[in-house]
């Protein structure tokens, strides 16, 4: 018979279990209140969001373009706030849910601690509810009001776009009829924005700089010269080197040019730091400065001078013409910013400023249009007929908008073309440099570049471990900066480059699948870069740690391959997570591909298992010469899924490695290099048999390859095995320690006795056959038989 318990005992237990309830609920429910700092964002967000709805209210008056710009900026702040507040609000009434299905129904007898924590738990959802529609409310007017500021934007970008004024004809009209102003503006300009005064003022520190220029002009060329016979002396091969020489030579031929417009252009920047405006004559210096810099470019890459090599993947005449016709479109930039600072620094008549704004933008859009013709010969670009015709029918049509007085529309779809071109041509230009950078890492050009792959275990005619993740990555970063630089130049808001940030920044969601581009960036990289201190590792554990140890070349082996494929797998996990996998997931999608590699796999399987039996059981190793089916030679690698043999023909056979563990394999030499040699040799009939054991047992004696002094090995040996057709049947047989010079043993030795047996008269019979044969039969006669040689 049990005994009961007492009531006493019984009211302990239940005030532990209600005590404990309660500090399992109360950490739980832990921030479940609602946050001061979140309420205080909140008020920040819904503050601006009244400023904003205030200055949109009046419907007469629309704000400025930067006030609506700046105005998306705020937007979106507060509707990341809403969307923040919203998320942890709905977050917190679910756990409060939870708390409460928990804690289960009301009863009357309940403790208080529990109705405590339950009147809790529902004033804090009531409390996170209230927050939660202020939220939703806040989101749906920043909503609004985002849209009615894109819509204003839209409407300033589509009237000041379609803004018109004067036609090409209307401004050559205006201009006929008054032909003096244009004479009369240029020589007020002239004695008003020169600046010759100023530079006349001082002429002494202007002199000093000149001949600071002088200076530099000599040790610039002179330093130029020792840089460039030194390139002619390594004859550079790679595509950064030749860079460097076509650099170096054509800052050399025109460091005059250049470092004169740079040195002077350095006195109208401190003026224009220390407060004095620039006059014409410093604009001037500084377009000069800018000209030479594009010339030099555009010589350097397209033309440049020798000894430089050509840098593009262009024709050569089709690049200097190229050449030229850049050259002339610089000239007209130059120009073009003079004449464009001339009008901001000067009240020219607008009749003059109308009519040269349509001779620049004709001349413009027609050299433009000359380069995008010429790059029908560049080689990424030969097949896009359809893309260089619609940028040759915009840059018509920005023409065709300018003549008839869209000058804004044109100046947009101008500059927006012109960008593009300049963008993509810097993208090509740096993923060249990075590509050949690679290259030169993979081929080892330079002494650092060899040490390194030297350190990292890497052969000659081996990659670079992980380098093409790193070609893959700069490009996607590349070219997506690329894109982002080409949305901005054609007029990208503020906003949408923040919302495009944070999509790269924060991610996107594919069904169930979250996918952040900075994350996958970021993941790609440490794996590449682990794939090359991987290869360090297995090379000092190869060339120093496990130099020392006792273990058989083999196991060696065999240790630094699994360390090798473990590392991969390690790298290759934190990889996974660094990019946002979760690791369960990874599970699951192992375990739903079981059903895939029972069915679809099973060879790829089955070679993976059999390679690591090989890698642990070393029943073949790397150098070692085997026969497997009809493949006969030397192991040059054994990986996880199959094994590389080179045949004597040089050969490179790939077997699986469930050939190795489930067939047949002969192992020349798997436990030693010791091999036997068996050399047959038939001497003809009436030899003397003891002279021929005599001749051969010297000839395997005296070969320097036979071991004939061990004490656990036979010595060599002569036997007389046969009595054959033609002759008397011997065999060399001897041990040599180096069974892969079995075949050059054999040879050796079989034109030794040809020797020997010539110089002792002993024959080395060939097969002979008698052949009679039977004539005819006659009547009457019998058929008689006859030698062949009777014939």
């Amino acid at each position: 018979m049990t005994r009961r318990p007492d009531s006493s005992y019984h009211r302990r237990m239940c005030v532990w279990q209600v005590l404990v309830l309660w500090f399992g609920l109360s950490f739980a429910s832990t921030g479940q209140a609602v946050d001061p700092l979140l309420s205080l964002k909140i008020g920040e967000a819904e503050t601006k969001l009244k400023v904003i709805e205030t200055a949109m209210s009046n419907p007469e008056q629309s704000p400025a373009v930067e006030l609506l710009g700046e105005f998306q900026e705020q937007g979106q702040f507060i509707r990341d706030i809403a969307e923040t507040c919203i998320e942890t609000n709905e977050g917190s009434i679910s756990r409060s849910a939870q708390d409460l299905e928990l804690l289960g129904e009301p009863v009357d007898t309940e403790d208080q601690l529990v109705k405590q924590k339950r009147n809790e738990l529902n004033q804090s959802m009531l409390s996170n509810a209230q927050q939660l529609a202020s939220c939703r409310l806040l989101m749906l007017r920043a909503q609004e009001t985002a849209d009615e500021v894109l819509r204003l934007r839209q409407q300033n970008l589509a009237d000041r776009l379609l803004a018109r004024r004067s036609t090409l004809f209307t401004n050559f009209r205006n201009v006929l009829l008054n032909p003096v102003q244009l004479f009369v503006g240029a020589v007020d300009f002239v004695v008003a924005e020169s600046g010759v005064s100023a530079l006349i003022a001082n002429l002494p520190l202007v002199i000093g700089l000149l001949a600071l220029a002088i200076g530099l002009i000599a040790l610039t060329r002179k330093l130029l010269r020792h840089k460039i016979d030194e390139f002619a002396e390594t004859s550079p091969s790679g595509y950064l080197e030749q860079v460097q020489v076509a650099l170096a030579a054509c800052v050399r031929r025109h460091a005059i040019a250049l470092i004169l417009s740079a040195t002077l252009s350095l006195y109208y920047a401190y003026q224009l730091v220390s407060g004095t405006p620039l006059d014409f004559l410093g604009l001037l210096l500084f377009g000069l400065f800018l000209y030479v810099l594009a010339n030099l470019v555009i010589r350097v890459l397209l033309n440049p001078c020798p000894p430089g090599q050509a840098l593009t993947q262009l024709p050569e005449d089709i690049a200097q013409l190229l050449a030229r016709r850049l050259a002339l479109l610089t000239k007209l930039l130059l120009a073009g910013f003079l004449m464009y600072s001339a009008i901001r620094l000067h009240d020219f008549p607008d009749e003059i400023t109308a009519l040269l704004r349509n001779v620049y933008m004709f001349l413009l859009v027609l050299n433009l249009t000359w380069v995008a013709w010429l790059l029908r010969y560049y080689q990424g670009l030969s097949n896009t007929h359809g893309l260089r015709f619609l940028i040759i029918l915009a840059l018509l049509l920005c023409l065709g908008a300018d003549w008839l007085g869209y000058s804004n529309l044109a100046s947009f779809i101008l500059v927006g073309i012109s960008g593009s071109m300049l963008a993509w041509a810097l993208a090509v230009f740096l993923m060249r440099l990075w590509s050949d950078f690679i290259d030169s890492l993979d081929e080892g050009r330079h002494g650092w570049e060899r040490s390194l792959r030297k350190r990292l275990g890497v052969k000659e005619d081996e990659f670079l471990p992980g380098s093409i993740w790193f070609r893959f990555t700069f490009a996607l970063v590349l070219w997506s900066a690329f894109a982002v630089a080409v949305l901005r130049i054609w007029g990208l808001p503020n906003t949408m480059l923040l919302q495009l940030r944070d999509l790269i920044t924060d991610g996107f969601t594919i069904g169930a699948v979250q996918i952040v581009p900075v994350k996958l960036v970021l993941a790609l990289l440490f794996f590449g870069m682990m794939l090359s201190v991987i290869g360090w590792i297995k090379g000092r554990m190869d060339k120093s740690w496990l130099k020392r140890s006792r273990m058989e070349r083999g196991s060696k082996e065999a240790m630094i391959s699994l360390t090798g494929y473990l590392a991969v797998a390690i790298a290759l996990l934190v990889g996974l997570s660094i990019a946002g996998v979760e690791l369960a997931n990874v599970a699951l999608i192992a375990g739903a591909l079981s059903v895939g590699i029972g069915f679809g796999l099973q060879n790829i399987v089955n070679n993976f298992i059999s390679g690591v039996i090989l890698l642990f059981e070393r029943p073949v190793k790397t150098g070692d010469w085997i026969v497997v089916g009809g493949t006969e030679g030397f192991v040059k690698k054994i990986s996880i899924r199959s094994t590389q043999i080179q045949t004597f023909d040089r050969s490179d056979v790939i077997v699986p490695n469930s050939e190795l563990i489930s067939s047949q394999v002969t192992n020349w030499m798997f436990r030693d290099h010791i091999g036997r040699v068996v050399v047959p040799v038939g001497v003809a009939y009436g030899s003397d048999v003891e002279k021929v054991r005599s001749i051969l047992l010297d000839i395997a004696y005296q070969h320097p390859l036979v071991i004939s002094d061990s004490p656990v090995l036979p010595k060599p040996n002569v036997l007389f095995r046969t009595f054959g057709d033609s002759s008397l049947d011997f065999e060399i047989r001897c041990f040599i320690g180096e069974i892969d010079s079995r075949l050059s043993v054999i040879s050796e030795m079989n034109f030794s006795i040809d020797k020997a047996f010539r110089d002792a008269g002993i024959e080395i019979p060939f097969p002979q056959r008698d052949v009679h044969m039977i004539e005819p039969k006659t009547d009457g006669e019998q058929g008689q038989e006859r030698p062949a040689n009777a014939l």
